[in-house]
């Protein structure tokens, strides 16, 4: 499935990026283009990087960002 219609990147050359080092959706930019030109699908790539690399995706705002809250 197209993902970034700017640069005509697919859901697998994103995650083929992903398998080259990219983390984060700046670096699926350097590394393949999508999200570099609109940036409309920028949560798109952000989502792929949830199922791609759950892990990284639950603290890219940091731990605090996850930690549930308290009364």
């Amino acid at each position: 499935m197209v993902v970034c219609h700017c640069r005509a990147v697919s859901d697998s050359g994103i995650r083929h990026a992903v398998e080259r080092g990219a983390a984060d959706v700046e670096s699926v930019a350097r590394h393949c283009g999508a999200g570099s030109v609109c940036g409309g699908c920028r949560p798109a790539i952000a989502l792929l990087l949830g199922v791609v690399c759950p892990l990284d995706a639950a603290y890219a705002d940091g731990p605090a960002a996850t930690a549930p809250s308290v009364p």
